[in-house]
């Protein structure tokens, strides 16, 4: 009894203390367990599903921001300043769909939640002092409770999958098997992994003191820890050398591999803070040494992508993360009651300003790009006539880049009549005015720019002679004679992965049948699923998996007997039979004439489909 007084005396505190991050896992959980007992099928159909989704999505980032904001401060003017914040996020940041937005968003949102967390280390230390070794008790703390929380977490989700796994097999008692685990996680980590961590982030951080390191913490930092450190440093020092003694300019590869090492020997300098001591802090200044020596390297290796290739995001933030490292080991090195907490104070500093204003990521990268593709465009008189393949081949790459991270109104500036033209016409087939364009903006641009795109996969072809990984493109050049004989009606659709569905509806090929010009019909198309509408209600779900699965084995028939030049040119003719699936119930009949296919190179998942239904009501 005692012990159970002090689990609940043990949440109360708990709550108590944060509030509102309980209150918005408890939202968050609640909202997505809605979700997984409806069950599978378009949730588009359920009223305010929208809304309900954006407000789950907004409390992803609300947990990490009112947990900082009562470290920061108790005072109920940072509360009210949290939740204006939200208020105006939601109204003016959240897509209109979250589902279907650019991967661009879901990226920008993630590193807010990432500073977020990593400028929670410091906030209880913002306007008040406090020893490194101090800070780094702290923080270790605080990593040991969300370690702890993780595995006690995981801990009982196996004990609760052990339980609905002997229901079923013992009392055959059905647990609904993959849907009752997503609940089992959802209830997990709002009810038991939030409340947990947060009962053990200590209630007066400015009281701690720093402790000796137990056995197996002096273990890891000195044995585990600092020789991989050492062994990476070895390896990259080496390197170097090899470029300076052959005069090689360092690959994109080396970058990253520089930012990897340098994460890690901060991380072990961090944990040798309570071993420093007379005879070995002099290795304390090394550690920085070999920071700063391999940012010269860093320098190196990605002014001459930049000068080459120009700016793109992953550019920007390895540039901007070099430079903070420099400036990090000089503050080291130079100053000698430097305090931990700039680390922890600069870099969410550094993440948020990389997102927003005219030096963001996304500005910054979007300018470079333009004036390279004005650049390349204008080196040539005629592209049509000009056999230069790498010049196409970047004309085609920075086009491809600047569609797909910035959208088409990025290319304004530099190809305004293709941009315009491109947009009518796709206006004017949305409008049931004309044919849906086939050709994707990238395709459609350099074909007016007098050359066929080339792709990332058709250039490396061409470079190696070798069959890379690529994605498969299924066309049907041919429809032949278009049986329509007991069908009302014909529509078309399309299906474009991480982009909105799209609806056409061309009057030339008379989908208005018998009963008028508007198709009655709502035509939802998601990954391997067509869903048919009418009125708001589902006439048909149609699981296109195995179809899509057979379209692929086909594919790779009829290509094992084709020379390599025509599998560069994808030439691979289907009929219209062989994309034709069939599909009846009570409700209607359904045929299903496809057009054309995209499978991307990575695991060949399915990227784009479209074509034509032909529909008859019972």
């Amino acid at each position: 009894m005692n012990t159970l007084n002090s689990f609940a005396l043990s949440l109360l505190n708990t709550f108590k203390r944060f509030p509102l991050v309980i209150f918005s896992a408890y939202l968050l959980s609640i909202i997505l367990l809605i979700f997984t007992s409806v069950g599978h099928g378009p949730m588009e159909q359920y009223p305010n599903y929208n809304v309900a989704n954006k407000i789950a999505f907004l409390m992803t980032l609300a947990m990490p921001l009112f947990y900082v904001l009562r470290l920061l401060s108790t005072r109920r003017i940072f509360i009210i300043l949290g939740i204006v914040f939200l208020v105006a996020y939601y109204t003016f940041f959240l897509p209109l769909k979250i589902e279907g937005a650019p991967s661009d968003f879901f990226r920008q949102h993630f590193l807010f939640i990432l500073a977020l967390m990593i400028f929670s280390f410091v906030a209880p230390f913002v306007f008040k002092p406090i020893s490194n070794e101090d800070f780094w008790e702290w923080t270790q703390q605080i990593l040991f409770a969300l370690i702890t929380s993780a595995i006690f977490g995981f801990i009982i989700f196996l004990g609760l999958e052990g339980a609905s796994y002997a229901l079923e097999k013992l009392f055959n008692i059905s647990s609904r098997g993959h849907q009752l685990k997503e609940q089992f996680s959802l209830l997990i980590f709002g009810v038991f992994g939030i409340n947990y961590f947060l009962s053990q982030v200590p209630r007066n951080p400015h009281f701690i003191h720093a402790r000796p390191y137990t056995k197996i913490e002096n273990i890891f930092t000195k044995y585990i820890l600092t020789p991989l450190v050492v062994g990476y440093f070895a390896i990259l020092f080496v390197y170097t050398a090899k470029i300076i003694w052959l005069s090689e300019w360092p690959t994109g590869v080396m970058a990253w591999l520089i930012l990897l090492f340098s994460a890690l020997a901060i991380l072990t300098l961090l944990f040798w803070t309570p071993l420093w001591n007379e005879q070995n802090k002099k290795y304390k200044k090394w550690i920085w040494i070999a920071i700063l020596l391999q940012t010269f390297v860093l320098a190196i290796s990605i002014y001459l992508r930049i000068e080459q290739y120009g700016v793109t995001e992953n550019r920007y933030f390895i540039t901007l993360f070099g430079l903070w490292l420099a400036l990090t080991s000089l503050y080291f090195l130079l100053y000698k009651k430097a305090s931990y907490k700039w680390i922890f104070l600069t870099l969410p500093l550094l993440i948020v300003l990389s997102q927003v204003g005219p030096f963001s990521s996304k500005n910054v990268s979007k300018k470079s790009q333009i004036a390279q593709l004005k650049e390349l465009i204008g080196s040539s008189e005629s592209l049509a006539k000009e056999n230069d393949e790498t010049l196409k081949y970047q004309i085609s790459s920075k086009i491809d880049y600047l569609y797909q991270k910035h959208g088409i109104e990025s290319l304004m500036p530099v190809i305004p009549e293709i941009v315009t033209t491109y947009q009518q016409r796709d206006e004017d087939a949305k409008n049931c005015e004309s044919s849906p364009l086939l050709l994707s903006f990238p395709d459609y641009a350099t074909d007016q720019l007098g050359f066929k795109h080339i792709d990332k996969w058709t250039w490396e072809d061409r470079k190696n002679r070798t069959n890379v990984e690529r994605p498969i493109f299924i066309h049907l050049y041919s429809d032949g004679d278009l049986n329509v004989s007991n069908y009302a009606w014909l529509q078309s659709f399309s299906f474009r992965q991480m982009e909105e569905n799209e609806l056409y509806c061309p009057p030339n090929e008379r989908h208005e049948a018998k009963h008028g010009t508007k198709s009655p019909y709502n035509i939802i198309t998601k990954n391997n699923t067509i869903t048919i509408e009418k009125e708001g209600k589902v006439l048909v779900t149609m699981k296109m998996e195995k179809f899509f699965l057979s379209v692929k084995t086909l594919w790779k028939e009829k290509m094992s007997n084709k020379s390599q030049e025509q599998f560069l040119q994808g030439l691979d003719q289907f009929s219209q039979e062989e994309l034709t699936f069939k599909e009846s119930n009570d409700a209607v009949d359904v045929k299903i004439l496809f057009r054309a296919f995209e499978f991307s190179a990575k695991k060949k998942a399915l990227q784009f489909y479209a074509g034509r239904i032909l529909i008859h009501k019972k």
